[in-house]
């Protein structure tokens, strides 16, 4: 079903149906707010409940202003900051007509035709989603066994740059990964891995869903704020 927006205490929302029980209430990086109801469930009952999570959605949104006030804008440029798996690097960049990346003790080597910032950005990007590629594979396929126990199909790997989610699993065994999830430290990764893989056997963020993260991942929430919290 279509997106909807609907005019809530809060201002204009937008709204999704989906085939969930329940009401979710998703507060995204960037203040914004979304819900996700069930497909029959009455507007009027969709915006009570939003006012009375109002003082919650509040404290989200000023908890990311705080966060996002912290992040300085990404340079491109010799000596600029790189984060690589929860580390951080220094770029060195310099001019030649055979372009690389290679990562050298605490620097990035970047060699562009021109120096610009955008061949770097280009350039690092990609390095960075074949590393993501290549670290993501062999921490889903940590879960083969796990999946099989629970009569699920065998995960399978696709990235895609999403602004306001690091991954996204679908019934059918594909779980998306944003790329950029490389640079979290990897304590941050294997909780999205963990997070998208319960999704497989509860696709809604209901009680069943967060009972399984506790099993499976017990320390998730503190997990999940270091990664909110992570200068990426």
């Amino acid at each position: 079903m279509s997106d909807e927006l609907v005019d809530t205490v809060l201002g204009l929302v937008r709204l999704r149906r989906s085939a969930r029980k329940t009401l979710a209430i998703t507060v995204q990086p960037d203040g914004s707010i979304e819900l996700t109801a069930p497909a029959r469930s009455r507007i009027e009952d969709i915006l009570a409940k939003v006012a009375k999570r109002t003082v919650w959605i509040r404290r989200q949104q000023r908890e990311f202003s705080v966060m996002n006030a912290k992040r300085p804008p990404r340079h491109y440029i010799s000596g600029a900051t790189v984060r690589y798996l929860g580390r951080q690097y220094r770029l060195k960049v310099s001019r030649d007509a055979a372009t690389s990346v290679k990562l050298v003790g605490a620097f990035f080597q970047v060699v562009t035709r021109h120096g610009t910032e955008s061949e770097v950005e280009v350039l690092l990007s990609g390095w960075m989603r074949e590393r993501a590629l290549d670290h993501l594979t062999r921490r889903l396929g940590e879960w083969d066994r796990w999946c099989q126990r629970h009569r699920l199909p065998t995960p399978r790997i696709h990235l895609r740059r999403m602004p306001k989610r690091w991954g996204s699993a679908q019934r059918d065994g594909r779980i998306w990964f944003n790329p950029e999830l490389v640079r979290a430290p990897s304590i941050c990764i294997d909780y999205v891995v963990a997070h998208e893989v319960c999704h497989l056997l509860h696709p809604n963020h209901g009680p069943e869903f967060y009972r399984q993260l506790d099993q499976v991942f017990p320390n998730w929430r503190t997990v999940k704020r270091r990664l909110e919290c992570a200068e990426l």
